[in-house]
């Protein structure tokens, strides 16, 4: 009959084994210096005072050695589940951003195509000119109007758009009048932005002094007197009093929309210069503190 496995026999055992000797009084060593550690006492302490406002019996409370060996396994099992799957999850992440881009690519690649399919598609259905001979090439004149106030690059990204609907872009600029009326005083007064928008190479021809609000009557004006095939602007909805401001030109066929570029503005550029400009007086004030307590000090 065999005899059971005693205390004195795993002693015994432990003892004639030096390495579990090391890990048993390391151990020991661990939960004598976390047990008796002030946060763990005071965590504990908490803890039991929370579970004994909900009546859970005094012999169920929490110890000191079981609060350090649940929190010491919490902490092995996320070491070792970072250690295991943690770069497993990154590669992953990677791969997933990668086909992000390559799909982003491609979004942009058919946003092209679609988009030379439209300047195909006007240029089929734009009738040939009276005025022109039939020995000269078809001129496609377009018109864009806006404010154009702190010139940048989704302005110039809006013009080449308009152009490549047509062969000739007419820009019409928004009067500083017109302007104040409907959103504030532009930071630029007309000729600066006149001289702007001259500058640009896409554009062929200004039209000073045009109203922010597009009217029938204007639009009509714009046709007529510039010979205007279609007026274009951004696909944002542009609604006034709730009203379509360009339903006249989509009525008669003449309006084409092209995709507005995203993450820049004149508003968002004031924005960031005026967080640019405090920091920058923030940074100035601090300096000039410490200096001035850096010469109180030598002073003394």
């Amino acid at each position: 009959m065999e005899r059971p496995t005693t205390q004195a026999d795993s002693s015994c055992s432990s003892s004639s084994n030096p390495f579990m000797s090391l890990v048993l009084s390391i151990r020991e060593y661990f939960l004598v210096t976390l047990t008796t550690h002030p946060f763990v006492s005071t965590s504990v302490s908490k803890i039991n005072t929370v579970l004994l406002y909900v009546n859970v019996p005094e012999k169920s409370l929490l110890t000191n050695e079981e609060f350090v060996l649940s929190s010491t396994a919490v902490v092995v099992t996320l070491i070792i589940y970072y250690v295991l799957f943690g770069k497993r999850h990154r590669r992953k992440r990677k791969v997933l951003a990668e086909e992000l881009r390559v799909a982003q690519r491609q979004v942009h690649v058919l946003e092209e195509q679609l988009f030379n399919a439209k300047i195909e598609d006007i240029m089929a259905s734009t009738p040939t000119r009276k005025k022109s001979s039939s020995q000269q090439p078809r001129q496609i004149r377009i018109f864009m109007d806006g404010a154009f106030d702190v010139m940048h690059y989704g302005h110039m990204n809006a013009f080449r758009l308009g152009r490549s609907l047509g062969t000739y872009l007419i820009v019409g600029v928004n009067s500083d009048e017109s302007i104040k009326e409907c959103k504030g005083p532009p930071l630029m007064n007309d000729e600066e932005r006149m001289t702007m928008v001259k500058g640009c190479k896409f554009v062929d021809e200004v039209v000073p002094n045009c109203p922010y609000i597009m009217t029938s009557d204007y639009l009509d004006y714009i046709f007529e007197t510039y010979d205007v095939d279609y007026v274009v602007h951004g696909d944002d909805p542009c609604i006034v009093d709730g009203k379509d401001v360009y339903a006249s030109a989509k009525r008669l066929g003449r309006y084409r929309s092209i995709p507005r570029t995203e993450g820049v503005s004149t508003t968002e550029i004031v924005g960031r210069m005026l967080l640019m400009t405090k920091h920058h007086h923030m940074r100035h004030k601090q300096r000039g503190r410490g200096n001035s307590v850096g010469s109180l000090s030598g002073l003394s």
